[in-house]
């Protein structure tokens, strides 16, 4: 029988054995560590959830994992550091089946936690335990409880990962461990393992954690949304002090081009580009001077090259970086570096939508080099592909404004979701949950049944308050719309939108005069909207 050295962790069991050390949620049932492989529908649907984590990661930098399903009921789940490899057990997969919509929820908890195993290295320290076992510094690493945290970690940065791609699994794990102790018929007392209650514990404050970077993530990206390009800085950086992801970079990068790019007066910048659609918008009453305006907008795009960089490095085949990059080239006006970037994204573009976006972005480039055809010809193209940006150029090209054509005058009265009024919550704003971004920045949140709260506010004086629907919601606005109204609805309803942002798989129609805003599907279909408050600057 082999030698088995164990160390105590929150929810693995780790064996030191031919194939390497191994983090595993449970030890091996009969401690035969071989493996008998599924195929089949249920390796299908597992792998199709582990390639959207790993995409998710973005971190290419690092040898891919594989993802191997073993027929017999062995450790759970578990990293093999030696083979680059996740195992999970069939029977494991099928406790993921009992939480019904939540199915692959759980699937994606699983397996992000073994997987953040990988991508945070957690096998370091172990490793040199295990070599090095008698020096000082070894025996004080193994007393750290060095496991512990990092159980926690892959709890909690598992969580987020899966939830970055859209598994929510807020308050998964601990419904799992109970589950699948269950299902494997295990004690709630193991041998090297802290208690079931403990494990459930230390799940449920990573859980609460997860929930708090949640709450943050998702202000930021309102923020953005709605124009509080500083604000949302710094949430972003909150969140890369914990978590880094290709598209936690490109998110920042955007907010910063973004806000250098609010800082363009409508005559140099009259087109759009694809990261944003307000040309009319611009911060042209800011009191600084023409120089002063321009010093800080370079150092704001420069600062978005930078994140687009990190998103790359993490990821050479993510397409929206180099679009997103070559579009803060071509506000720098480098003309050359941004044709590259578009060279190259165009080579890793897989869909038609993301194409057509570099189209665009060719056509902003020709236009302001002066080239109108040559603009209008991209655009065209682009157009035919179902861009809507192309259109809103072709207009701006020529002199039809989006913003004056059908005008509609706001309904009288205030928008409202639920017949609940902001204006209350903001006299005595008692968020459920509140989150410290930063000293004295804090976010908040509020779930109502059929709609939820996020508020942004900094020393109770300067706020952003969102009240935005959820998927059950059945009101309208003010003027009859609904979820799954057509933009065509929205237009007839609101008229041209001052300001519309890109995001991924659709867009958000801002309108400023009445407090709202629209998410838009792939399909152009109101999927939510919302109503919201700031604080007078």
């Amino acid at each position: 029988m082999r030698p088995t050295i164990s160390i105590l962790l929150l929810s693995v069991f780790v064996s030191f054995d031919v194939r390497g050390q191994a983090f595993a949620f449970a030890p091996s049932r009969d401690g035969n560590e071989s493996v008998e492989q599924v195929r089949g529908y249920k390796l299908a649907v597992a792998q199709k959830v582990f390639d959207d984590l790993i995409r998710a990661r973005g971190d290419f930098s690092m040898q891919k994992p594989s993802l191997v399903m073993n027929k017999k009921d062995a450790s759970i789940a578990c990293f093999v550091p030696k083979l680059v490899q996740v195992i999970l057990d069939e029977r494991a997969y099928d406790v993921c089946t009992t939480f019904g919509k939540d199915s692959l929820n759980a699937l994606a908890s699983i397996l992000a936690h073994e997987l953040i195993h990988y991508y945070e290295k957690h096998d370091w320290s172990r490793n040199f335990v295990l070599h090095n076992s008698n020096l000082e510094t070894a025996r004080q690493l193994e007393n750290l409880e060095e496991g512990i945290k990092q159980e926690t970690e892959a709890d909690e940065s598992g969580g987020f990962l899966a939830f970055s791609v859209g598994y929510n699994t807020y308050g998964i794990m601990p419904d799992y461990l109970r589950k699948v102790y269950k299902a494997y018929e295990l004690p709630d007392d193991l041998p090297g393992y802290p208690s079931l209650t403990e494990r459930l514990a230390i799940a449920e404050s990573a859980m609460s954690r997860l929930q708090e970077l949640q709450i943050v993530f998702e202000t930021a990206n309102l923020l953005t949304i709605l124009g509080n390009y500083a604000e949302a800085a710094t949430y972003h950086a909150r969140i890369l002090k914990t978590y880094q992801s290709r598209e936690i970079y490109n998110n920042a990068g955007v907010n910063a081009a973004l806000a250098g790019l609010a800082l363009f007066n409508p005559g140099e910048m009259p087109f759009v580009l694809p990261l944003e659609l307000d040309p009319k918008s611009r911060l042209i009453s800011l009191k600084n001077n023409d120089l002063e305006k321009e010093a800080r907008r370079n150092t704001l795009l420069r600062l978005a090259l930078e994140q687009f960089e990190r998103a790359v490095l993490l990821d050479e085949n993510y397409p929206p970086a180099y679009l997103n990059k070559a579009c803060a080239h071509a506000l720098l006006g480098e003309w050359d570096d941004a044709d590259f970037c578009i060279r190259k994204g165009k080579k890793k573009s897989p869909s038609l939508q993301i194409t057509s976006d570099f189209l665009v972005l060719e056509g902003v480039m020709a236009a302001l080099q002066k080239d109108s055809l040559g603009a209008l010809k991209r655009w065209e193209q682009a157009q035919k592909q179902g861009n809507t940006w192309a259109k809103v150029n072709i207009e701006s090209l020529q002199n039809d404004s989006r913003h004056t054509a059908n005008a509609v005058i706001p309904a009288k009265g205030l928008e409202e979701i639920e017949q609940y009024r902001l204006a209350d919550f903001l006299a005595k704003p008692q968020p459920e949950r509140t989150v410290e971004v930063e000293s004295k920045i804090y976010c908040g949140f509020s779930q109502l049944p059929q709609s939820r709260l996020l508020i942004h506010y900094v020393n109770k004086k300067d706020y952003v308050l969102v009240q935005e629907t959820q998927p059950n919601y059945t009101g309208l606005t003010l003027r009859g719309i609904g979820l799954g109204a057509g933009q065509d609805k929205v237009l007839e309803a609101y008229g041209n939108a001052p300001r519309s942002i890109a995001v991924l798989g659709g867009s958000v129609w801002v309108y400023p005069e009445a407090n709202v805003f629209f998410r838009f599907s792939p399909q152009s279909k109101v999927e939510s909207w919302g109503v919201y408050r700031k604080s007078t600057p």
